[in-house]
């Protein structure tokens, strides 16, 4: 059941999902260590909604989205003999052993095509005791790499995002980014719930703080079980179920050729990865339209827009624009970041006295 990839086409008369799903905050608090270990108590307490194995030892996937720990990660550095400058990018690589040394080659040599300084690798520390046989023999390499903007005032999230793009076109399959931006970090794996901070011993350390957090409970359904496709993804935690997933991704790689003259690309690039799930490809959808120039919530509401056709109050240039959007994206998403927080489809928020904001769906984190 278990694979590296996956080679199941969705059969929509059967595909249920019910991942669980949520995030935490404090509104307008720093990054704190509490953030982080709420939100890994959180995603225990969703195990319910996952799945595992019938060893009872390998899930389905569980992951967390945090905003970057910089002084975790100056720390690191340091350690591994380099410096980081004061705004840098990290991303998380899924490598396999067979081609590691091709895909670390790849990704160094095209940083500088990309307008982008290379700064060094870091391995990952991970604890593969924990996992089960499943997801042991199917474990990548799992490395960080530390990226930084060549230019002063370049797009640095823009110039991630095309290099990304580059790379995926190019290096070994198997090869695969969990997250590259200065912003965010995706922790991420063939895992349950209570496995993740026990792979993952960052997760636990006191100096990897964060102001969000996002994490997810797979359930897989109409794809197989595997490292990649464990989320929250780049920019979304997803409860699948998209029945219109066939036409979303028509329209999606029918505007490709729009995007590429939009962003000055070669016939190299491609909106949406390939075999991949209905979530992933929302995710590569989403940041398609970010990439367009809209915002996050503009991004959004274009993706999963109202039942606005019938609403008299709109305004026509409301109307206008909404007619522009893609066909509907149905799902249910949580997606934040150090600056927005978007949350779709939830049971009701709580928010503490204290200013802690809940969201999730599942059963209740307390």
């Amino acid at each position: 059941m278990y694979g590296s990839m996956n080679w199941q086409d969705p059969s929509p008369g059967l595909d249920h999902d019910a991942c669980g799903i949520g995030f935490v905050t404090r509104l307008g608090a720093p990054s704190s260590r509490e953030i982080v270990d709420r939100a890994l108590v959180a995603l225990d307490r969703l195990s319910h909604r996952g799945a595992v194995d019938a060893e009872g030892t390998s899930g389905d996937g569980a992951g967390l989205m945090t905003a970057i720990p910089e002084e975790f990660f100056r720390r690191e550095a340091g350690e591994k003999g380099f410096e980081l400058p004061v705004r840098f990018a990290v991303g998380m690589v899924f490598l396999q052993d067979r081609t590691e040394v091709e895909a670390r080659h790849l990704i160094e040599a095209y940083a500088q095509d990309a307008g982008l300084n290379f700064l060094g690798w870091r391995d990952v520390p991970t604890n593969p005791a924990v996992l089960g046989g499943q997801a042991l023999q199917f474990m990548p390499c799992i490395q960080q790499v530390f990226l930084a903007a060549g230019e002063k005032n370049a797009d640095l999230e823009l110039s991630l995002f095309l290099y990304r793009k580059r790379v995926e076109s190019l290096a070994p399959r198997g090869t695969y980014f969990c997250s590259l931006s200065s912003r965010t970090l995706v922790y991420k794996g063939l895992l349950s719930p209570s496995q993740l901070a026990s792979f993952y011993p960052d997760l636990m350390q006191p100096e990897y703080r964060s102001s969000f957090a996002v994490f997810h409970q797979r359930f897989s359904t109409n794809t197989r079980p595997s490292w990649s496709l464990a989320q929250p993804f780049r920019f979304v935690g997803h409860n699948g179920e998209i029945n219109t997933i066939s036409g979303n991704r028509r329209w999606t790689r029918s505007r490709d050729g729009e995007l590429r003259a939009q962003l000055g690309t070669g016939e190299w690039f491609r909106s949406l990865e390939e075999d991949v799930s209905d979530s992933a490809s929302f995710d590569n959808a989403f940041e398609g339209q970010m990439r367009r120039g809209f915002s996050l919530a503009e991004g959004m509401m274009r993706m999963v827009p109202p039942a606005w056709e019938g609403d008299g109050t709109l305004s026509q240039e409301m109307r206008g624009w909404l007619g522009t959007a893609p066909p509907r994206w149905f799902s249910v998403m949580v997606h934040t970041s150090e600056r927005n927080s978007i949350a779709m489809g939830f049971d009701p928020c709580d928010m503490s006295s204290a200013k802690m904001v809940w969201c999730w769906l599942g059963r209740k984190p307390g």
